[in-house]
C-alpha cells in the first residue's frame, strides 16, 4: 500500500504553498528534489494518513527509503 503526500514549497518569508500529491515516500522524495532544483526553495511533504512532516535530506527520510527497498526486495523473493 503506497501512503498519500502532499507536497508544499516553503518560502524564505515562512508562508508556505501546496504543489502536488504523490503517492509512494520514494515518489515524493523524487518529486520534491525536483521542485527544489527548479526553484530553489525549500520542500516537504505531509502524510496525508498519518499527519507526519517529512524534510527531504532528513535521515528519517532516508532511513524510511532503504526500508521500503529492503522490504520490496525480500517480497519479490517471497512470491518467487
Amino acid at each position: 500500500m503506497y501512503r498519500e503526500y502532499d507536497l508544499f514549497e516553503k518560502f524564505p518569508d515562512g508562508s508556505s504553498l501546496w504543489r502536488a500529491s504523490v503517492l509512494g515516500l520514494e515518489g515524493a522524495c523524487i518529486h520534491m528534489r525536483e521542485l527544489s532544483r527548479k526553484s530553489g526553495n525549500e520542500f516537504y511533504a505531509i502524510d496525508v494518513m498519518r499527519g507526519k512532516t517529512i524534510h527531504l535530506g532528513s535521515a528519517r527520510v532516508s532511513l524510511e527509503l532503504l526500508a521500503l527497498r529492503k522490504g520490496s526486495r525480500r517480497s519479490k523473493v517471497a512470491t518467487a
